[in-house]
């Protein structure tokens, strides 16, 4: 058999997983059933306003400038990878608002405003964070999981660093001022969690931040999808788009071909899947594996609806990254992972503005993000309830932070949990795969080497270690480590 690898799904974790096998040597193949690659990194275009549609943050910009490195290349001769000063800006109900940026002395100050105890707990609570950065992050998420004695060697150290705890339990102990709990609470949501059942561990991504920055991409995610895109094709990778993999074959518990939905068959060494997990073994693989879990008992991430709009005004004032809390937060937060209290009005919005950063655009370029519930939990997204939303989010954003919208605003669209579901397979709807919950993280996540095909690898948000840029990135190095 040929030296070939096949991809299946080309997001950030396909991608990268292609050009770390086409760098040892592999003839690499990716199947992308979508137009476009990218996963769910895509660009709209409406009335001429250009928006991206997927992940908005980089915070470990090493990660994609190992990708050109490998091939004696720069990133930067690509794509420029700007750094922002200002990260966050979060506003209450209230008008009070609160800037979280790059310099530690301003953020310190701010924090000062709020509450001046606050200051030295913030310290703490950053400490604590770097010490979960340290282990979590530089060890363990880029090793793989695939047997539990891994996992029982790591026990004692999660034990010692209470990761039994909740995300908002580790806030709650460290600060005391309210509204300095919503602000640093919010971060589960980024990779679809829930804030009072997951990890504390995942505090890390403060750390993160405060060591590596904020970056965003000059011309958007978009336009470094396509400048990796020219890398691969550059380096010989194949790339199909707009077919689809109707099946995985297999013979005594190895891959040895993929079936297209053209009915063509491509014989591989290796297959690796940048797809749903739940979708990958259920549709792809076709057949009762017997896998470790249970796969009707996994709890999914959240939802998303993403409002996109265009203005005829640019709004100067607002910053590339903005959080809004409504005055029930922690009640509209658990709202999003209960199936029976989810309202449409009680809601928190992260708006992202690029032109703040990069002016490629005279006005202002907008995507409201929503956490709603998945579709397992609500499921009224008809056209008539999904414009009502619409509206209500408007609203919102014309009474708080974007002054006279309702006259300003020129197109105009959004995608539901049923988008997701259906364009990308994502099961009920759910942006970020299986919720990063302590009983689904390493090694009871899914693996990225599978349990019952010899030769088949998992990379994505829904494997090992988790979602969000960093983490499928991530997936993509441990994939690199157990392909010899």
């Amino acid at each position: 058999m040929k030296n070939i690898i096949v991809i299946i799904g080309s997001g950030f974790g396909g991608i990268a997983a292609a050009l770390r096998a086409k760098k040892k040597g592999f003839e690499v193949i990716i199947i992308e059933r979508n137009k476009n690659i990218g996963g769910k990194a895509q660009i709209f275009k409406d009335n001429n306003f250009f928006f991206d549609t997927g992940p908005t943050i980089i915070t470990a910009p090493y990660l994609f400038e190992e990708l050109f490195n490998i091939f004696g290349k720069k990133l930067k001769t690509y794509v420029k990878i700007l750094e922002l000063k200002n990260w966050y800006k979060f506003y209450f109900f209230d008008n009070t608002s609160f800037k979280y940026c790059a310099n530690i002395t301003k953020t310190k100050n701010n924090i000062k405003n709020f509450s001046q105890n606050d200051l030295k707990n913030y310290k703490h609570l950053l400490f604590i964070s770097q010490s979960f950065f340290d282990i979590c992050f530089k060890i363990f998420s880029n090793k793989p999981f695939n047997n539990f004695y891994q996992m029982i060697k790591c026990i004692p150290i999660f034990i010692n660093l209470k990761c039994y705890k909740s995300y908002f339990y580790l806030i709650n102990h460290y600060l005391k001022n309210n509204k300095l709990k919503q602000i640093f609470s919010i971060y589960p949501l980024l990779i679809g969690g829930n804030p009072y059942k997951i990890s504390c561990l995942y505090s890390l991504i403060l750390y993160l931040e405060r060591k590596g920055g904020i970056h965003f991409p000059k011309g958007g995610i978009g336009k470094l999808i396509q400048n990796l895109e020219l890398l691969m094709l550059e380096e010989g990778i194949k790339i199909y788009t707009g077919v689809c993999v109707k099946k995985i074959i297999t013979h005594k518990k190895k891959a040895i071909s993929i079936l297209l939905n053209n009915n063509h068959y491509i014989n591989s060494k290796y297959i690796i899947s940048n797809i749903e997990p739940i979708h990958l073994y259920k549709n792809i693989l076709k057949k009762d594996l017997n896998i470790k879990k249970n796969l009707s008992n996994l709890e999914y991430s959240i939802g998303l609806f993403i409002l996109y709009f265009g203005t005829n005004y640019f709004y100067s004032k607002i910053s590339h990254h903005t959080i809004f809390f409504n005055k029930y937060y922690t009640k509209s937060i658990k709202n999003i992972f209960n199936n029976t209290c989810f309202s449409k009005t009680n809601i928190c919005i992260y708006l992202h503005h690029p032109n703040q950063t990069d002016h490629f655009c005279k006005h202002s370029t907008f995507y409201a993000l929503i956490p709603v519930p998945n579709l397992n939990l609500y499921n009224n997204w008809s056209r008539y309830e999904s414009e009502t939303f619409v509206q209500s989010i408007i609203t919102i954003l014309d009474s708080n932070l974007l002054p006279k919208l309702k006259k300003n605003i020129i197109t105009c669209f959004y995608i539901t949990p049923t988008f997701f579901k259906e364009k990308y397979h994502s099961i009920y709807g759910s942006g970020f795969s299986i919720s990063p919950n302590l009983n689904q993280i390493a090694w009871f996540r899914f693996h990225n080497k599978s349990e019952n095909i010899k030769n088949l690898y998992l990379v994505g948000a829904g494997t090992h270690p988790g979602a969000g840029i960093p983490g499928v990135l991530l997936s993509a190095k441990i994939i690199d480590k157990l392909i010899i």
